[in-house]
């Protein structure tokens, strides 16, 4: 299994933890969040590799789709872990936000990790 793929499966895990782990305690620890750090540098760091992985490589319409869905999920995540961070530092609004849409960003992420799968195989 190439090196960016197992950051982004290691991602997914630390991710799934972070926001089920929130979802069923209601509530936003700082563990959960030092998780979900966890889980958005491995998503960077893997999504980072795949792309240099790629740059040498003839770009096509799949590849194209496939990055761009990649930063899109980075870009979401990034957005999630904004809120996270305001909701540890007290931010009533964003702990709610979070709550409320915490398992919608990480099915969102979720879409782009499947789709990514075709191209491991």
């Amino acid at each position: 299994m190439p090196i960016g793929v197992r950051f982004i499966v290691a991602a997914l895990v630390f991710y799934t933890i972070a926001i089920w782990s929130e979802r069923f305690k209601k509530e936003l620890k700082l563990w959960m969040l030092l998780v979900f750090i966890t889980a958005f540098l491995c998503d960077l760091g893997g999504t980072s590799i795949m792309f240099f992985n790629t740059t040498g490589r003839s770009l096509n319409l799949h590849t194209i789709i496939h990055m761009v869905s990649g930063y899109v999920a980075l870009t979401i995540m990034s957005a999630h872990l904004w809120f996270a961070i305001q909701a540890i530092r007290g931010q009533a609004w964003y702990a709610k936000i979070f709550n409320r849409c915490s398992i919608y960003v990480w099915l969102a992420w979720l879409v782009a990790f499947v789709s990514g799968i075709p191209n491991v195989l």
